[in-house]
């Protein structure tokens, strides 16, 4: 399943919020694949992938870490299908 995700960051600038996603690329690729990065404004990207595991990803996406930086810079994820 082809999945876009936008991504609104309102404390950080897009270079810090790719700095820290490039720091869990390996292990984000167990769960997809053909992922790429859009910057589309100073604090907004666009990142599109293929679905691996849903579930996988899930439980990915509840890790301390990323859940709190999430929170510090006000992250803002929004998933559709393609």
């Amino acid at each position: 399943m082809k999945v876009r995700a936008t991504v609104e960051m309102r404390g950080c600038d897009f270079d810090s919020w790719k700095t820290f996603f490039d720091s869990y690329e390996s292990d984000r690729s167990r769960f997809l694949k053909n992922e790429t990065v859009l910057q589309t404004g100073e604090n907004s990207a666009e990142v599109t992938f293929e679905m691996l595991d849903i579930d996988g990803l899930t439980e990915l996406s509840k890790r301390k870490d990323i859940l709190d930086f999430e929170a510090k810079n006000e992250i803002l994820v929004t998933i559709s299908g393609s």
